[in-house]
C-alpha cells in the first residue's frame, strides 16, 4: 500500500506592527506691515533750493536707531557693519537739547556686548542716470562710515530703484516757494524774549524798592557804617557818626508802564499763535454783557488760526497716506481679512493695481462737533421728510443707519452697535439678515383720495337708498294695483251679484206690478176692509180675522 505524502508550506511570517509617531506641525505665517516712522529733523536732509520732497533730486535719512545685530540680521555685510564706528549723538545740538536725562552720555561701545551698539547708516534717495540710458531715475543708496562707503546687502550693492520719495513733510507756517517753513516757536520767540526783558526789568525795579541804595556822607560815616550797610537784614543796626546821616535813594516805580506793554505783547502773541484766552476759557471778561452768539463768534474766530495750522499740517498727513497706499499696492500679495467698522471684510491689495482715482480725505474743514452735529441733524430731518413723502428709493435703511452711526461718532461713541442695528448684518450660520425689515405697512391714505372715497361712499349710499325707495315705491304700487285689482274684481263680483239681484227684483217687481194690475181671486168669505185689504174670519179664533195677501 502506497501512502502519498502531502507537501505543506511553512506559514508566512507575520508583518511587524506599524510604527506610529507623534508629529506636531507648526505653521508660520509672515505678515508684512506698512508703518510710519517719525524722522527727527537732525536726521533728515534735502538738497538746497528744493521746494518739495516729491520733486526734489536728492534727500537723505540717517538711521541711528538700529544696532549692529539688527543690521546683520537684515542681510547687510557683517564685516562692513562691524567696521562702522559707534553712534553716540553727542555732536548733535538738537539731540542734546532734546536729551533731558543724559541718556546719550552713556551710549558708546560695549566690549562685553558689541552686537548691541548703535551704528549709523545713511539712506540716500537721489535721481541719477545710473544705467547710462540718458533717463535719470530715483534710486536708494545706503552708505555707512565716515567715508560713506556703499554697503552690501545679500551680496549686492545697496543701490535699489525706487518709485517715489518715501518721506512726507509739513510745516505749520509755510514760506512761499521754500521747503523749510517756520514753526510756532519762530513766531513767538521774539515776543517771548521781549516779555522776558520787561519782566526782568520790573523785577529789578521791585528789588530796588524792597532794598534801595543808600547815600552816606563821608563826614557821617564811621568805621563800622559801611560794614553795617553791606549786611542787609530786617531790624539791622547801622552805626553812623551823626544821627540822620543816611539818605535812602527813592527808586521810581516803572511797573505802570511795563504792565500795558506786557498786555500788548500778550495780544500780539494771541494773534500770531491763535491761542487766545477765549479759546482756553480763562478770559474773565468774555462772558460779561455778551450774548451766547457773540461769545460763540469770538470763540470761533479765536480758533481760526489753529484750524488753519491744522489744515496745513493735514496736507502732510495726506502725503503719508498716499505713500502708504502706494507701498501696499506694490508689496501686497495676498488676501487678508481685517476688521473694519466693526465687521470683517476681505481686503485684497492685488485688486488695487489700477486704482488711481482714490481721494484721501483728512476729515478737516467741516467745523467742530457742535457744527457737525447740527449738520447731521439737518440731514436727518431731510431724510425724515423724504421717508414721510414715500421716497424710499432715495432714503433706505442703509442711509438711515449711516446717519445714526455718524451722529453716534460725533457724540464720542466709537461703536454704534449698542444703539442701532446694522440692517446689512448677516447671520453667519443661516446666511439670513440678522435684523430683517418689518412687514411694510400700507402707506397713509391721501387726504384728497380719502375725501373722494368718502364722497363716493356717500353717493353709493344715496344711490342705494334711492334704489331702495324706488323698489319700495314699486312694491307699494304693485301691491296697490293688486289690491285695487282684487277690489275691482270683488266689486265686479258684488256688482254682478247686485245686478243679478236687482234684475231679479225688477223681474219680481214687474211681476208684482203685473199681478197687481190683474185682479186676484180672494178666498170665499173674504171681505174688504176700510184700509183696502181683504180679511177672512179665523176659524180657530172666533171674532178674529186673517189678512189676505197675494204672493208671487
Amino acid at each position: 500500500m502506497v501512502i502519498p505524502l502531502l507537501s505543506r508550506q511553512a506559514p508566512a511570517p507575520l508583518a511587524p506592527p506599524p510604527v506610529t509617531h507623534d508629529v506636531t506641525i507648526v505653521t508660520t505665517r509672515k505678515l508684512a506691515q506698512a508703518r510710519v516712522l517719525g524722522v527727527p529733523p537732525e536726521e533728515f536732509g534735502v538738497e538746497r533750493g528744493a521746494r518739495s520732497i516729491r520733486d526734489c533730486n536728492y534727500c537723505f535719512h540717517e538711521v541711528v536707531t538700529k544696532t549692529e545685530a539688527q543690521l546683520i540680521d537684515e542681510g547687510f555685510d557683517a564685516a562692513q557693519i562691524r567696521s562702522l564706528t559707534d553712534y553716540t549723538g553727542n555732536t548733535e545740538i538738537e539731540t542734546l537739547a532734546r536729551d533731558t536725562v543724559d541718556e546719550h552720555f552713556s551710549t558708546g561701545s560695549d566690549a562685553a556686548n558689541p552686537a548691541a551698539r548703535l551704528v549709523r547708516i545713511t539712506e540716500h534717495y537721489v535721481r541719477m542716470d545710473y544705467e547710462g540710458n540718458g533717463r535719470p531715475c530715483l534710486y536708494q543708496v545706503i552708505t555707512g562710515g565716515d567715508q560713506s562707503e556703499i554697503l552690501r546687502q545679500n551680496g549686492k550693492d545697496c543701490i535699489t530703484p525706487f518709485d517715489a520719495m518715501p518721506f512726507a513733510a509739513t510745516t505749520p507756517v509755510p514760506i512761499t516757494h521754500r521747503f523749510f517753513g517756520r514753526s510756532i516757536a519762530d513766531l513767538v520767540m521774539p515776543l517771548q524774549r521781549e516779555k522776558t526783558a520787561l519782566k526782568r526789568g520790573a523785577l529789578d525795579n521791585l528789588y530796588l524798592h524792597n532794598n534801595p541804595r543808600v547815600e552816606v556822607a563821608e563826614q557821617n560815616a564811621g568805621p563800622n557804617t559801611l560794614d553795617d550797610l553791606l549786611v542787609s537784614r530786617p531790624g539791622g543796626v547801622v552805626r553812623t557818626k551823626t544821627a540822620g546821616g543816611l539818605n535812602w535813594q527813592v527808586v521810581p516805580d516803572i511797573t505802570t508802564s511795563i504792565y500795558p506793554m506786557l498786555q500788548y505783547l500778550d495780544a500780539e502773541l494771541e494773534s500770531r499763535s491763535g491761542l487766545s484766552k477765549q479759546s482756553q476759557g480763562i478770559d474773565a471778561n468774555a462772558l460779561q454783557n455778551q450774548s451766547a452768539t457773540a461769545v460763540a463768534q469770538v470763540f470761533s474766530a479765536s480758533q481760526m488760526r489753529i484750524k488753519l495750522v491744522a489744515r496745513i499740517l493735514a496736507e502732510g498727513v495726506r502725503d503719508i497716506f498716499a505713500l502708504l497706499h502706494g507701498t501696499i499696492r506694490k508689496h501686497g500679495q495676498q488676501l487678508q481679512t481685517v476688521r473694519l467698522r466693526n465687521s470683517w471684510i476681505n481686503v485684497d491689495p492685488r485688486n488695487w493695481k489700477t486704482r488711481d482715482d482714490m481721494t484721501i480725505n483728512v476729515a478737516l474743514g467741516s467745523g467742530g462737533k457742535a457744527q457737525q452735529f447740527a449738520q447731521m441733524m439737518a440731514i436727518a430731518d431731510v431724510q425724515k421728510q423724504m421717508v414721510a413723502a414715500g421716497k424710499v428709493n432715495m432714503v433706505s435703511d442703509r442711509e438711515l443707519y449711516n446717519t445714526a452711526v455718524e451722529l453716534t461718532r460725533i457724540m464720542g461713541h466709537k461703536n454704534a452697535d449698542p444703539f442701532f442695528n446694522d440692517p446689512t448684518a448677516i447671520n453667519p450660520q443661516t446666511g439670513q439678515l440678522l435684523h430683517p425689515p418689518p412687514v411694510p405697512l400700507s402707506p397713509p391714505p391721501d387726504p384728497k383720495l380719502l375725501a373722494v372715497q368718502v364722497r363716493a361712499q356717500i353717493d353709493r349710499a344715496r344711490t342705494a337708498q334711492k334704489a331702495q325707495l324706488e323698489q319700495e315705491r314699486a312694491q307699494a304700487d304693485a301691491l296697490h294695483q293688486q289690491v285695487k285689482l282684487q277690489a275691482e274684481i270683488e266689486l265686479a263680483k258684488i256688482r254682478a251679484g247686485l245686478d243679478g239681484k236687482i234684475a231679479l227684483l225688477d223681474a219680481h217687481l214687474k211681476a208684482a206690478t203685473e199681478a197687481q194690475k190683474t185682479p186676484r181671486p180672494y178666498p170665499p168669505g173674504a171681505r174688504k176692509a176700510r184700509d183696502g185689504h181683504h180679511y177672512v174670519p179665523d176659524a180657530s179664533r172666533p171674532g178674529k180675522y186673517l189678512l189676505v195677501l197675494h204672493h208671487a
